[in-house]
């Protein structure tokens, strides 16, 4: 079995590419995919919120755009979804259900049992993990939901007993640092005889199973210009910038760096390729270069807008299709301060 924490199900959402291949390898090793009951309702709110947000910001796009435009040229609702549809309380409701509906027909919804929603409040109000800081009962009940699965046998056609993976890139659940093991609180008889494994990523799940992959250098993402182009927009936008600095952001000269990043992974099969990296990106918008100073200083003196991005991204690449990229945000900084923690 391997269950799927919310920070990873945004990468293998039902009809996604890389649900595709992830789903075929799954099955071929014997494997069930499965969320609980908590991770269900985190990820249904939030596409909830996302689809909210998205059609108030298109109707504000839409109606700036018809200000410009003679009413015979204005913009009327989307090529697929009519006006009076999108202007109707239940249209949100209705796709939310439709989105809930596939996440069940494709995942297992493991419920939580009393007893171990009981003990993630304890570990919450202990302070224990991955209940610390006063914070956390989520994160606990999912991690128990997950140990108790891990002491059902789920076998594959061999008869071979199958661990239960589970796959998020939590800080909770690892030990401090930018380690990826397990945090050592959380050992148990499970995880010590292999019975239940945590892995960060799915591609990193897939290694777990035995899918062949291949290192791959986060420099080498960090090249492309599809994946620039999505690291600028999704910084641009998580920084929540007043308008004055969006319109010198648009005819800005820009730049991104790599500043830390592990080695990726990169696998295929069934015609897609997966490919995962996390690192922490320099982003760099350039409003004017200012003039070298007499002394010989000042070359590299500019004015503008630095941040800074720390995240994962998986690549889903099909053939003849372009490229899909996602991009997992764990914080992001902006000109040095106004830290955000995602």
């Amino acid at each position: 079995m391997i269950i799927v924490d919310s920070n990873q199900m945004r990468f293998v959402l039902p009809h996604s590419p890389a649900f595709k291949l992830f789903s075929a390898v799954a099955q071929r090793a014997g494997h069930t995919l499965a969320i609980t009951d908590v991770i269900l309702h985190e990820v249904v709110r939030q596409h909830h919120e996302g689809l909210t947000s998205a059609i108030n910001e298109y109707r504000r796009a839409r109606r700036a755009l018809n200000e410009l435009l003679p009413p015979t040229q204005r913009v009327q609702g989307t090529p697929r979804i009519p006006e009076h549809a999108m202007s109707r309380k239940n249209y949100i409701s209705r796709e939310v259900k439709r989105f809930e509906a596939d996440i069940r027909d494709n995942f297992l919804v493991l419920p939580t049992t009393p007893e171990d929603a009981l003990a993630a409040l304890k570990m919450e109000a202990d302070h224990t993990e991955p209940g610390l800081n006063g914070a956390g009962a989520r994160d606990a009940s999912i991690w128990l939901t997950a140990v108790r699965a891990a002491a059902a046998c789920e076998r594959d056609e061999a008869g071979r007993r199958l661990p239960v993976i589970f796959v998020s890139s939590d800080g909770d659940f690892t030990a401090p640092g930018k380690s990826r093991d397990l945090a050592p609180q959380l050992v148990n008889d499970a995880t010590r005889t292999g019975r239940l494994i945590l892995r960060s990523t799915v591609v990193d799940a897939m290694d777990a199973f035995g899918y062949p992959q291949q290192l791959v250098g986060a420099e080498e993402v960090t090249q492309r210009d599809d994946f620039q182009r999505v690291l600028i927009d999704m910084a641009t936008d998580l920084a929540d910038l007043p308008s004055r600095h969006l319109e010198k952001m648009a005819d800005a000269e820009v730049s991104v760096q790599l500043i830390s990043g592990q080695k990726g992974r990169r696998c295929s099969g069934d015609g897609t390729t997966l490919t995962t990296v996390s690192g922490t990106w320099s982003i760099r918008f350039v409003f004017e270069w200012l003039p070298r100073r007499p002394d010989g200083y000042g070359g590299t003196a500019y004015k503008g807008l630095p941040m800074q991005i720390e995240g994962t991204a998986l690549i889903v690449e099909e053939r003849d299709q372009d490229a899909v990229i996602e991009f997992a945000p764990q914080w992001i900084s902006v000109a040095g301060r106004d830290s955000r923690v995602f």
